[in-house]
């Protein structure tokens, strides 16, 4: 792609954004369903989980329209120099996301659950947030639209993302004030962020 300014720039980009597949499947689809299969539930909600997914790809897909877009029309394009920042914040949201999700551990799943032996996870990046989870993807995307050199990039699918994983969060927090209550109430009292350190 012409926008990322040359190969190795390319080669850079896609294979972080492949390794990121990758590393989604396994990590936060194939391992849970394989580890809490037989697990008893108390609470699951689906719908979310659908919204939360096309909403995902959905901002893969506008990240690359308005790449182009900002490339020809050279509305909102960013310097090339930029790229280099967006692969490091990139990598940074997706390491985030998984510290989440391997902290979580057997109380982690793709669709918003409440176990039976559920208890609150307090350490790892649940020390500074609620749902580093959610505050990972929304950094890598946020890196995404960055490397693609389109102010639109950065932008709009962050702002879409936010929303979605907001009403998700809060789904989930109502879910776990209903099971658990004072103990999650005491630990939103105490970690005030949702998604990232020190901003949201």
């Amino acid at each position: 792609m012409i926008i990322l300014g040359n190969l190795i720039n390319e080669l850079i980009f896609y294979g972080i954004l492949y390794c990121w597949f990758i590393l989604e499947f396994i990590n936060a689809y194939l391992i849970p369903f394989l580890r809490n299969r037989r697990r008893k539930i108390k609470n699951k909600e689906w719908k979310s989980f659908g919204i939360f997914l096309i909403t995902m790809y959905f901002s893969f897909f506008i990240s690359y329209f308005f790449a182009f877009f900002s490339f020809y029309t050279r509305i909102g394009e960013l310097p090339l120099i930029v790229f280099y920042l967006g692969i490091v914040i990139m990598i940074f949201g997706i390491f985030f996301r998984y510290w989440a999700v391997y902290t979580l551990g057997k109380y982690f799943s793709p669709v918003v659950t409440i176990y039976s032996d559920h208890k609150i996870v307090k350490s790892g990046p649940y020390r500074f947030v609620r749902h580093p989870a959610y505050g990972g993807a929304l950094i890598a995307i946020l890196g995404m639209g960055i490397s693609l050199r389109s102010l639109l990039s950065v932008i709009i699918p962050f702002i879409i993302m936010l929303v979605v994983v907001n009403y998700r969060a809060n789904l989930e927090e109502r879910l776990l004030t209903a099971e658990i209550g004072n103990e999650y109430l005491e630990y939103k009292r105490t970690v005030k962020r949702k998604f990232i350190p020190f901003i949201i």
